[in-house]
Parts: C-alpha cells; structure tokens; sequence
C-alpha cells in the first residue's frame, strides 16, 4: 500500500533520483544484470528495494530483479513477512536459514571476535553469495545508505584498518586478485539516513523483528559509538555527514603515509 504523505512521496523520489545517479557515477546496474536484493526486513533494505524497482523500471535497459532474506533463527525474526511483502510485490523471493544463536553458544568466545555480529555477518556474508551465485545473478544488492559508510570510514580510520569503507561497487571476492562477475552494490550510497526513514513512510513495509543483540550493540557496539560521535560533530559542522561522502570521493594519494603510493626517489 502507498501512503498518502506527499512529503513522504516526495523523499522517495529523492531517493530514487540519488540512487539513479550513484548507479550511472558507479556502474552498478546494466542491460541483462541478475540483481538479487538482500532484505534484513528493515526499513533501509526494503526503501533499497522499491528503489531498484524503480530504477528498473525507468531504465533504458532491462535487468532482473530477485529477493533473498536472510532468517538468524532470532525469536520472533518474521521473514515469512518479507516474503509475503514480495508476493504481493511479484518479486521472487529465496529465505536463507542459520541458527545464529546456536552456533554462537557452540563457539569458543576466542573465535566469538568479542562481538557476536561479526561472526554472523561472515556467515551470512557467505550465505548470501553462496545463494547469488547458484542463482546466477551478478549483483548482490544491499541496503547501506551515507550515514552508513560515514560511520564505516570513520571506524576503520579509529581501529587503525586503513581509510575505507563500504564501497559503492565492489567485487564479491577480492581474496586471489582475480576478477570476480559477482559485484557487491549499494544503491543508497549517496542517500542520508533520514532520507530513507522518511521515504519509508510512503510504504506499508512488514515487520520482521530485529537483532537478538541490538540492544548490546546500541549500548556498546563500534557502529553505535561512531553514529553517536558524528552526531555530536555535526552539532558544529552541519553538513558534516556529506562532507565525509565527499571526502571519501576525493582521495589524495601523495599526501597521505601509504608507501605504495608515494614516491620517496630523492
């Protein structure tokens, strides 16, 4: 069901017209592509959908589009929701399974990582291509939005793991070097936060619960820290959340410490 709300309507065109533009800036969609969209049952994956829905629609070209859910085994995770949501949307839909939960408790707490998202982010990490690349499909889809890779870089920069973070599109599989035909894309990269929030109320989304964890990872989890912190920033620099996706866009090799990148010849 559409709402309504024209300011609503009006942040989903918004959002469709920043993601049209990341997809012509960084190549994510093209004629004959297999996109599979990967739906948490948040909001942010499910703005992500109808997004590309629409880009396929509009588009010059035609591409495929599929759904895939990824079910932990929380209780009360409803992906049954989603894949209802995607009926009704005539979009095919595939439910992954895992028991996070357990396997947790299985796992020495040395391997746990400390944070039990990581390990279950690898897992599903695997699932999902796992699924893509049975299905033939291309491009996996994802939901991360601007705020998202703000806080990315700015946890990476902290944690001393190098000035990266979520790029707009990357290959599945960059372990041997090779080239992968499965790409990675996030088609809200160059979307705020509050942008997908209010465009999501154009929609009658499903809801299928959430993180056994987020709580935890509210009170003390990195990402949680980092949003906190920019929001503290921007109380001073307003802008500050665009300002990191522009920085993030110029990147000046020669005046930063990577030896691979400078030339030291006297």
């Amino acid at each position: 069901m559409i709402s309504p709300d024209i300011s609503a309507r009006k942040a989903f065109s918004k959002v469709v017209a920043a993601a049209a533009r990341a997809s012509a800036e960084y190549n994510m969609f093209g004629a004959g592509d297999r996109v599979l969209a990967a739906l948490s049952g948040g909001l942010d994956s499910l703005v992500m959908l109808e997004t590309i829905l629409q880009l396929a629609k509009k588009a010059p070209f035609k591409f495929e589009v599929s759904a895939v859910t990824f079910d932990p085994g929380f209780p009360g995770f409803n992906a049954g929701a989603v894949a209802e949501y995607c009926f009704q949307r005539q979009i095919r839909h595939h439910i992954i399974s895992l028991d996070i939960v357990q396997l947790l408790e299985s796992t020495p707490e040395s391997e746990r990582f400390r944070r039990p998202c990581v390990l279950c982010s690898r897992l599903r990490r695997g699932k999902l291509y796992g699924l893509a690349r049975e299905l033939n499909a291309n491009r996996l889809a994802l939901g991360h939005h601007a705020d998202d890779l703000a806080e990315s870089f700015l946890i990476s920069l902290m944690r001393g793991q190098g000035l990266t973070t979520m790029g707009p599109n990357v290959a599945a599989d960059q372990s041997n070097g090779q080239a992968d035909e499965l790409r990675i894309v996030r088609p809200l990269a160059l979307v705020p936060e509050s942008l997908v929030k209010a465009a999501a109320a154009n929609f009658d989304f499903p809801s299928a619960g959430k993180c056994l964890y987020k709580e935890e990872l509210e009170a003390s989890g990195d990402r949680a820290w980092a949003k906190n912190l920019i929001g503290e920033l921007s109380a001073r620099i307003p802008d500050l959340r665009q300002l990191m996706l522009k920085s993030m866009g110029k990147v000046e090799l020669e005046w930063l410490l990577d030896k691979r990148y400078l030339n030291l010849n006297r």
